[in-house]
């Protein structure tokens, strides 16, 4: 029988961070998530590093168009789940540029700092090549692994810390401490938790299928079903709990 652990994993949380590369990974990776824990009341907050404006096959957009349609189709995506403009953060980084220096570290402990989170979900930090459930390879983006990378950087030492970055201390910050992760794109993971996303497996497909630069209505029904895989009659998004001092 497959355990729902939503209830265990946020249990005396309030705050909940969802720090990822792209727009569309949001609602790909854990738009039920997000969905159910707005409907419970947490507060959400969504850090994307880049506008994804690189992110076409197609020739007839230059980066700045295509930045613009995807800065669109994200806020009606964020809108399905439950989310706000106020509730999601671009640091704008480049498409293809995330780069694990104290730099972007920096601006994810600002963002830590401000919003002060319970737990963090984020990409993997640790593969490169991911191995589903179906025996299937495939790559970890690069700006994914170096977005988790930094997200778990932020998170220890330096935000933490307040000699780290102490000009965002002048600025009214304190540090904060975040000692739980989620981290997505974990497959047989011993770890793995279970979140039943049923009631939002709906508004999952229509939060993807948002992203039109991106996904066609049978593409983002794809998605949805690979991320949120039925299981004993139930839609369930995946994640490695971690609880790390």
């Amino acid at each position: 029988m497959v355990k729902d652990s939503f209830s265990e994993v946020f249990s005396g949380k309030k705050k909940v961070m969802f720090v990822y590369a792209h727009p569309d990974d949001a609602e790909m990776y854990s738009g039920g998530t997000i969905a159910r824990l707005k409907k419970e009341g947490f507060e959400v907050r969504h850090v994307k590093m880049t506008m994804g404006d690189k992110g076409s096959r197609q020739e007839n957009y230059t980066e700045a168009e295509l930045a613009k349609i995807r800065e669109t189709e994200d806020e009606a995506g964020l809108e399905v789940l439950g989310l706000t403009p106020k509730d999601s953060v671009n640091l704008d980084l480049g498409d293809g540029g995330v780069a694990n220096d104290l730099a972007t570290i920096g601006k994810l402990v600002r963002e830590i700092r401000s919003f002060r989170p319970d737990i963090i979900v984020t990409h993997n930090p640790e593969k490169v090549v991911v191995k589903d459930d179906n025996g299937e390879f495939y790559i970890n983006h690069r700006d994914h692994r170096h977005t988790a990378i930094n997200v778990v950087d932020a998170v220890y030492p330096y935000s933490r810390d307040n000699l780290f970055f102490p000009e965002q201390i002048k600025d009214g910050l304190t540090p904060h401490i975040v000692t739980e992760f989620l981290f997505v794109d974990s497959w047989g993971d011993p770890d793995l938790v279970q979140i039943d996303v049923t009631e939002f497996y709906d508004r999952k497909i229509k939060a993807i299928g948002s992203h039109k630069s991106q996904y066609g209505e049978e593409k983002a029904q794809g998605a949805a079903d690979y991320f949120a895989p039925e299981k004993e009659g139930r839609r369930y998004e995946q994640f490695r709990w971690v609880k790390a001092d």
